[in-house]
């Protein structure tokens, strides 16, 4: 869900003309998600220690794209980006406390 917001986000900063910060600022952004959510998804059945590991990467993935989402994000769906943003932190940080005390 955040990944399309993103991916749209990206496509809206090069047709409205955005700074040339948020262009690269957002693409930095989609890069670290993307490889994040990599990470994750290859950690699924790995030894507690890396899945935990893995977890805090996505969960400062996720605070960074909310930051420069708060920054960058001009456009009529900058509440629902924001929002969509907000719960899958939240969800990814409840996860990560989960994989992180066993």
């Amino acid at each position: 869900m955040t990944r399309i917001a993103l991916a749209c986000l990206i496509a809206l900063c090069w047709t409205a003309g955005a700074s040339a910060a948020c262009r690269d600022d957002l693409i930095k952004a989609d890069q670290e998600f993307a490889k994040s959510r990599s990470s994750l998804n290859a950690a699924a059945n790995a030894a507690p220690a890396a899945k935990c590991a893995a977890y805090r990467r996505h969960v400062a993935s996720l605070g960074q794209v909310s930051k420069v989402f708060a920054r960058c994000d001009t456009s009529a769906d900058k509440a629902k980006n924001a929002a969509q943003t907000k719960v899958a932190l939240g969800d990814f940080t409840r996860q990560m406390n989960d994989a992180c005390k066993k």
